[in-house]
This record gives C-alpha cells, sequence and structure tokens, in this order.
C-alpha cells in the first residue's frame, strides 16, 4: 500500500542539500541556486516544519552530525553534495549535446528541473513521483514562485502505472532526443521493476538520449550491497518501508547497459569525481564515502 505520507527518503535529502550549504568550506559544491530553491520548496510546500528547516542551518546540527558520520565513516554528507551536483551537470552536457526534454523519475523535493526549466525555456520537464510526494511538491513549486510553463509534475505510482501511460498525459515526444534522471531510484526496485524501467525509457525518448542513474552496488547475483554501511543503512530504510531491493557491480555495468540497449559514456570513481568536483574547491582532500556508483548511458 503506497505511504499516505512523502517519502522519507526524499525528505532526508532535502534537508542535507540545506546542511551542506550551510557548512561554508562546503560552499560553491551543490548546483547554482539548488539550497535556495530546495529550501523554497520546503518552505512552501509545509512538507517540513519551519523550525526544522531553521535547524538545518544551524553549526550546532552540522557538528551533531559529524559526530554520527565519525562513528559511521566519514563523507557520507559530502557525497550527496557530489551526487546532487554530477547528476546537473550531466543534465547540462545532455541539454548541450541537443536534448530537448529532461525527464526526473523519483523527483522527490529535489528542485533540478525546476531549475532547468527557468534556465532553459525551450526544454520541456517532467517530474514523476508518488502522489504523497508529488503532490506537495507540486504546491510548494507553485506557491515558491518555481512553477514554470515547461514544468510539468505528474502523481503517478510507477508500480502500478506504466511510464508510457504517465508520459502521455504530458507534453513528452517520444521520439525527441531527452535525458532522463533516476538518481536515488533503481535500488529501490527489483531486477524485474530495473528491467521494466529501462526498456520503458528506452521505448519513450529518442535516438542520442541519455540517462544519469545512481546504482547500489551488487553482489553476484544483483543483491545491493553498501559496504561498510550495509547492515545500519539497509535496517533502517527497511524500518520505514524503502528496503533496498537492487544493485549491480560496477564491472557488470556495460554489459547489463548493452543488453537494455545502451551504453556507457561516463562512470565516474571516486578519483575523478575528486579531481572534477572536489579539487577546484579545495576540497580534494576531504573525506568522501560513497555508497552508489555513477553512471551516464547513452542509447546504443
Amino acid at each position: 500500500m503506497a505511504s499516505p505520507r512523502p517519502s522519507r527518503t526524499a525528505l532526508k535529502i532535502a534537508r542535507f542539500m540545506l546542511l551542506i550549504d550551510a557548512v561554508p568550506r562546503f560552499a560553491g559544491l551543490l548546483p547554482v541556486d539548488a539550497a535556495a530553491a530546495v529550501e523554497g520548496l520546503l518552505r512552501a510546500s509545509g512538507a517540513v516544519r519551519p523550525r526544522h528547516i531553521d535547524m538545518m542551518r544551524r553549526p550546532a546540527t552540522f557538528r551533531m552530525y559529524r559526530f554520527i558520520e565519525g562513528m559511521l565513516g566519514r563523507g557520507q554528507l559530502l557525497w550527496f553534495g557530489v551526487r546532487k551536483r554530477w547528476m546537473a551537470d550531466s543534465v547540462e552536457s545532455a541539454i548541450a549535446a541537443g536534448a530537448t526534454q529532461l525527464l526526473v523519475v523519483g523527483a522527490g523535493f529535489d528542485p533540478l528541473a525546476a531549475l532547468v526549466a527557468r534556465r532553459h525555456p525551450h526544454v520541456t520537464c517532467v517530474e514523476i513521483d508518488a502522489p504523497a510526494t508529488a503532490e506537495p511538491k507540486r504546491a510548494g513549486l507553485q506557491a515558491a514562485g518555481l512553477a514554470r510553463d515547461n514544468l510539468h509534475v505528474r502523481a503517478a505510482d510507477l508500480a502500478s502505472r506504466e511510464l508510457a501511460d504517465i508520459l502521455r498525459e504530458a507534453p513528452w515526444r517520444p521520439d525527441a532526443r531527452s535525458v532522463v534522471v533516476a538518481e536515488g531510484l533503481l535500488m529501490y526496485l527489483d531486477a524485474a521493476g530495473v528491467a521494466r524501467f529501462f526498456a520503458a525509457v528506452h521505448a519513450t525518448t529518442g535516438p542520442g538520449s541519455r540517462l544519469a542513474c545512481s546504482l547500489m552496488d551488487g553482489d553476484a547475483d544483483d543483491n545491493p550491497h553498501i559496504g561498510a554501511l550495509d547492515w545500519p543503512i539497509r535496517l533502517a530504510l527497511r524500518l520505514v518501508g524503502e528496503p533496498l531491493r537492487w544493485g549491480v557491480a560496477p564491472a557488470k555495468l556495460p554489459a547489463f547497459a548493452a543488453g537494455a540497449g545502451y551504453r556507457v559514456l561516463d562512470r565516474p570513481d571516486a578519483a575523478a569525481l575528486r579531481d572534477r568536483l572536489l579539487a577546484p574547491l579545495g576540497l580534494r582532500d576531504e573525506p568522501l564515502l560513497p555508497y552508489e556508483h555513477l553512471a551516464l548511458l547513452e542509447r546504443a
């Protein structure tokens, strides 16, 4: 049964963006205007109480998080910032290469589509998420002044509806070059659901389209594995009703992508992400703890 409340994971990631933005040495890591936009969304939607939003910007909150992170492994918070920045950069590179549509699946309270819609009025931007998350998100976009004519939020559960059917309700062209974002999504689907997702994305996007995704590492049977943080994270997610179900080892990704009709354009490891995103900010030696790997795929 679908939850009547917004995804806890989506709200957690949104609050983490505010926490990252409150750390002076992390300045410049998040996409431009992302922290201000997500704060506006949270306040306008009512999904998070104002005092809880204010708390994320207090130095004491960061000190508490650093204490907890010190016990579980430093670098988790920074990873969320790196992931957000890489996703945004991948979308911009796809638009520069000719993409005229953006689809964000499982968008949560991320402002990516809203910011792209504002910067690129010619790009059709569509978000899809479960109704309990998408409805307050839509209200928040409107109240925060982030709504745009080229931004469309669709409230739908992909577990019960086909992606093609949902997109038919939006001004979406299945033959157009597009960029699709699946951030923090695929690990919550089972193997059959992942296969259906890739097939649906392939069928609803044109030649040259790209898919930017985050992927959990997996064992020989594609069961997800998070390394040292495996059991506490898996237990916490299961307790809130969002268990991890699927993963794929980085070495297996090219073959998996080829089987789904894609080729790998970019698969940065931690060293590459440090060079690209952290070194220019003077953060090359900052602890970074990726518990996913990132991939930019293109229709073969």
